[in-house]
């Protein structure tokens, strides 16, 4: 959907429900506000901001998306780039 709507092709997403297990806001300063959640598969960050927006009456965006685990999977356990790269030509 996405790249629809950066080619500029009118997007319309079907509803559809998702669980949000945790939404903290960690920090606002003026018009940004930062936030973490903890959410089931299939949810879209980016509309959840952009519902933020319409509820506000403002708009609303993601200007930085980070992606701290999924599934088992976790930033904390994750290598570098510079270190993966040792591994694959040492």
């Amino acid at each position: 959907m996405y790249e629809k709507a950066r080619r500029g092709e009118k997007v319309v997403m079907k509803s559809r429900k998702v669980k949000i297990h945790e939404f903290n806001i960690t920090s606002i300063n003026n018009l940004t506000v930062n936030f973490e959640i903890t959410c089931s598969k299939g949810t879209y960050i980016r509309s959840i901001a952009n519902d933020f927006g319409v509820k506000l009456n403002t708009g609303g965006y993601l200007s930085s998306l980070k992606r701290i685990s999924i599934g088992d999977y976790n930033l904390s356990e994750s290598t570098t780039i510079e270190d993966f790269e040792k591994q694959l030509f040492n």
